[in-house]
């Protein structure tokens, strides 16, 4: 085996084909050198990963040692706006383990801890502030999905992928292209953005929010493309050399296969064809330059980007998760050591979420059948059309002034011990059935 970027045979590391950050399937192969590994990730990979820790942390992706992601936003409080402000959950806001700190709008810095703690600091200047409304904001910027950073690393993943499922372990001629733009020798423009509407159609029926799907096809105009979809947002096509002599360029029908990354570290695989409606037409995709990409149609984006705020990925190993965390918590709850709101994370939406599921899971146990798989259950038992759940926050507010009530009637534990139980079971029937 030889790097794939200069034949170098000495020093292969494993290389992140996917880029850790992003996805929750792993995907490695010791086929680059050290020293090509060090470029990408330290010119691209690192900057891109960064100004994504707001959608990785809302994703339930963690860093490499399992810590909860935290990101940097603006958030408003008792009327005053503090700008900067680094945060991981709802909980590192209400109830800091450290001081939170951030800058006003005149970039005065504004600390923010329990009063006993600050008064400390100040020396008896500190003043208390309403927290019962705050609000979190955090801009979707344009350049955190299509600038400099995020273009190349789509690319060093399109070509190490490409590399990967046709079992390619050395460099080769034919790749010089998009090996030079990634190694920063050329600036010729090989990344798109697909922006045709019937591709989307089409993915949304086959992927999860936060999923990441690859595959590969010959383009009527000569070239082999990957294209990447991202987390079910943008999709990238990145020109990786020219179609092998024999592509059938003039095919009515065009035939791929999807490969899916999924988050909960789960990797599928499907098959769809495209059918080409249209004589001598020069690409299976409408696709544009990133630099051409209008308000207009940033605007779309940032609506398919939005919902990772809203939703929540669902499948067995997420939910299993997350019912630890809240099993960790709700023994807290009961031995008198956090309250109802500390037990609710603050009304963090994964927490609030999961107990929604899991009530509903109970509630509806006898419409669950044991024969078949978790997802197979969900459209019944929840009433759902695929594999993501997402709430009002009217939907929310109700939900949680119920889970308020039921403390204040001493019911709250056993009524989420009792839905924690049966996903135990399900979680155990489901394991019997993959064996």
């Amino acid at each position: 085996m030889k790097c794939i970027y200069c034949n170098s045979e000495v020093e292969l590391t494993s290389s992140d084909i996917i880029t850790y950050a992003i996805t929750g399937a792993k995907l490695t192969k010791s086929f680059v050198c050290k020293t090509h590994n060090t470029f990408t990730n330290d010119n691209y990979e690192k900057k891109f990963v960064a100004d994504l820790d707001f959608f990785r942390n809302q994703l339930g992706l963690t860093t490499r040692d399992g810590k909860i992601i935290q990101y940097k936003a603006d958030i408003s409080v008792d009327g005053t706006e503090i700008h900067n402000v680094k945060l991981s959950n709802r909980e590192s806001l209400y109830a800091p383990k450290d001081v939170v700190a951030g800058t006003d709008s005149d970039g005065n810095k504004i600390l923010m801890a329990p009063m006993e703690r600050l008064e400390k600091i100040s020396k008896g200047k500190a003043a208390s502030v309403n927290m019962s409304d705050v609000v979190v904001h955090k801009t979707v910027g344009s350049n955190d999905f299509i600038g400099y950073h995020a273009i190349h690393s789509m690319a060093k993943m399109a070509y190490e992928w490409y590399c990967y499922v046709n079992n390619i372990e050395e460099y080769r001629g034919e790749y010089r292209e998009i090996i030079d733009y990634i190694l920063g020798n050329s600036e010729q423009e090989i990344v798109d953005i697909i922006v045709d509407g019937n591709y989307y159609g089409m993915i949304d029926q086959l992927s999860e929010i936060g999923t990441n799907s690859f595959f590969q096809y010959d383009d009527l105009d000569g070239y082999r493309y990957v294209v990447i979809d991202f987390w079910k947002t943008i999709a990238y096509r990145i020109r990786i050399c020219k179609s092998p002599n024999g592509c059938l360029k003039n095919a009515q029908v065009l035939r791929i296969k999807l490969y899916l990354y999924q988050i909960d570290g789960c990797k599928t695989q499907k098959e769809f064809g495209i059918l080409s409606l249209m004589a001598n037409k020069q690409a299976n995709f409408k696709a544009i330059r990133p630099k051409n990409i209008t308000a207009d149609i940033w605007g779309i984006f940032a609506n398919r980007i939005g919902k990772i705020m809203s939703t929540m990925v669902l499948s067995i190993h997420i939910l299993k998760r997350e019912v630890r965390n809240l099993s960790t918590k709700l023994d807290k709850y009961d031995a008198g050591e956090i309250s109802v709101t500390a037990l609710l994370g603050f009304e963090e939406n994964n927490i609030v979420t999961t107990i929604d599921i899991l009530s509903q899971l109970y509630l509806n146990k006898d419409k669950y059948d044991m024969t078949k798989t978790f997802n197979q259950n969900l459209p019944i038992v929840l009433d759902l059309h695929s594999d993501t759940i997402g709430r009002t926050q009217g939907d929310k507010k109700k939900f949680i002034q119920l889970l308020v009530d039921k403390d204040k009637d001493n019911e709250l534990s056993e009524y989420i011990w009792n839905g924690i139980n049966f996903f135990n079971e399900i979680y155990e029937n489901e394991m019997n059935l993959s064996k």
